[in-house]
């Protein structure tokens, strides 16, 4: 399950560089389009935007999975060791229920958003809006792992 763990760790992390790459290729070439040549891409923004969305939820799995995020630690340190682990389930569970609604939610609004046409680009709304079950899944799975102790190391 680790090597399962870091292959797609590393897969995650290529498909982010591919997209912070992406994401920069647009901007800047509407950049240079917009002040250089004075004709802006009408398509740029819209694209960025998609990409950066895509972009967070990846790096979100992937915070996830290393145990980067953002936590209040003062309160739980002070506490004895079974109420410490005590905490540390609240949280898991708080945070796997939220994953799941997310998921959940997420794949629902991405079939929904599959009716409408994305404003400048020639594809379906389901593509920027499948970025939130797919990175709330990531999440999922990387939160699991990581509880059952067969996830990245913090």
């Amino acid at each position: 399950m680790r090597r399962f763990d870091a292959g797609l760790a590393r897969v995650e992390t290529a498909l982010l560089g591919l997209l912070v790459l992406a994401m920069t290729s647009v901007t800047l070439a509407q950049v240079v389009a917009r002040y250089v040549f004075g004709a802006p891409l009408i398509w740029s923004e819209e694209a960025a935007r998609y990409l950066f969305v895509w972009v967070s939820m990846f790096g979100a799995a992937l915070a996830v999975r290393q145990g980067s995020h953002y936590a209040l630690t003062a309160l739980a340190e002070r506490l004895p060791a079974p109420a410490q682990r005590l905490a540390r389930g609240v949280v898991l569970a708080v945070a796997g229920g939220f994953l799941l609604i997310l998921l959940v939610t997420g794949i629902e609004e991405t079939m929904q958003a599959h009716l409408q046409d994305a404003a400048t680009l020639p594809f379906r709304m389901s593509l920027p809006y499948a970025a939130l079950p797919v990175g709330a899944g990531l999440m999922l799975l990387h939160l699991v792992l990581r509880a059952a102790g067969l996830g990245a190391r913090a």
